[in-house]
């Protein structure tokens, strides 16, 4: 009993280092084409240091969630193929320590990786879309909403840019608000400076040196003029960032999430949000529910195929874990491509990744006996 308990203490330090070491490769992976995305358009509104910044620290607890599975696969596969093919394996069995003393601790491993990996899908990932959501929305309101020498439609607001400096600030500004049919009215102003708060979804414009002309509903022609030196002019950034009602499922807290699709069974969704297709809640619930198991279903199926290894096997184990998580990423997508469409339900589409991989577990540790033979 106790050379068990030396055992695993040694083989579960063993792939904790080897997962660190994927779980990082992989967070990097992630983050690089997360990033390389979106680079040509935060480039183009002016990214500065500091956005670069904010964006990896909303991006990081994303990524996370799915590279911890990840790099716990590789650790299992790194591990138990180099203790095969260094004979260890064959120690263990003269020892009389047989498939469950290798199996059973990596299972209970597996077991808490999973709890932290549903900890991760269902509180971090939402409230890190959010932050990335705002970080985004921040970087885009200095050049992508409002684009110079066009005329830009915001909210039922006409909006004139006439240039922006190197700096982000706004120059010879023109806005046209008839959002109050009986009293319309312009501002012109020399320059200006465009601030986004996300938590009260409102855009915010601060107008310098300029002139407010009040027209009538019967003529174009301004009734009364107003100077100003400053003038902060506000209005909904709801409905033109998607902030609020309007969230993408992905982005909900898991609260709203269960709400959206109590209402979606029901066709009940408010008409503001009805536009989206209903099958994205459900598709979103069931994928934090699912996407948790992978790292118990992957130390199922990784110590069968790591006793399998050979001599080199740490690059063997690369292109297994890599061939292995790209299996499990196709059949989800392909599922939820076909259920975004109707074509099965959505509950089918999200667990038959898990399904099939469990499937493959029995059939591989069935074949596993003979190493207690």
């Amino acid at each position: 009993m106790r050379a068990s308990r030396i055992l695993a203490r040694a083989l579960l330090k063993e792939i904790a280092i080897f997962a660190g070491l994927g779980f990082s490769a992989f967070v990097g992976i992630l983050l690089i084409l997360n990033l390389a995305n979106e680079m040509e358009d935060l480039i183009a509104v002016g990214l500065a240091r500091s956005d670069a910044a904010a964006l990896v620290r909303a991006l990081v607890p994303i990524v996370v969630g799915y590279s911890v599975p990840v790099g716990f696969l590789f650790g299992i596969l790194v591990t138990v193929g180099r203790m095969s093919a260094d004979l260890e394996v064959l120690a263990m069995r003269a020892c009389g320590i047989g498939l469950h003393g290798l199996l059973t601790p990596v299972l209970l491993m597996g077991l808490a990786i999973s709890a932290f990996t549903a900890y991760l899908m269902i509180h971090v990932e939402p409230r890190s879309r959010l932050a990335l959501r705002v970080v985004m929305q921040d970087i885009a309101s200095r050049g992508a909403i409002l684009d110079s020498g066009q005329f830009t439609n915001l909210a039922g607001r006409v909006v004139f840019l006439d240039a922006r400096d190197a700096r982000g600030n706004l120059e010879r500004v023109m806005i046209s608000d008839a959002s109050q049919p009986q009293r319309p009215f312009v501002v012109f102003a020399e320059r200006g400076h465009f601030h986004l708060d996300a938590e009260a979804a409102l855009i915010r414009l601060e107008l310098e040196n300029g002139n407010l002309l009040f027209q009538t509903q019967e003529s174009d022609v301004a009734q009364q003029r107003i100077g100003f030196d400053r003038f902060d002019y506000q209005l909904d950034a709801g409905p033109l960032l998607e902030i609020g009602p309007l969230l993408r499922p992905r982005d909900l807290p898991m609260g709203q999430l269960l709400e959206r699709v109590r209402l979606a069974r029901r066709d009940a969704l408010p008409p503001e949000i009805r536009r989206r297709n209903p099958h994205e809640y459900e598709l979103q619930l069931h994928r934090r529910l699912a996407l948790p198991w992978a790292p118990l279903l992957f130390a199922a199926v990784g110590v069968p195929l790591g006793l399998r290894g050979a001599r080199g096997t740490r690059a063997w184990g690369v292109w297994v874990c890599i061939a292995l998580v790209a299996a499990y990423y196709l059949v989800l997508d392909m599922g939820e491509r076909l259920a975004d469409g109707g074509e099965i339900p959505a509950a089918l589409a999200i667990w038959l990744p898990n399904g099939l991989f469990a499937i493959a577990a029995g059939i591989l540790l069935t074949r596993s006996r003979q190493f207690d033979a």
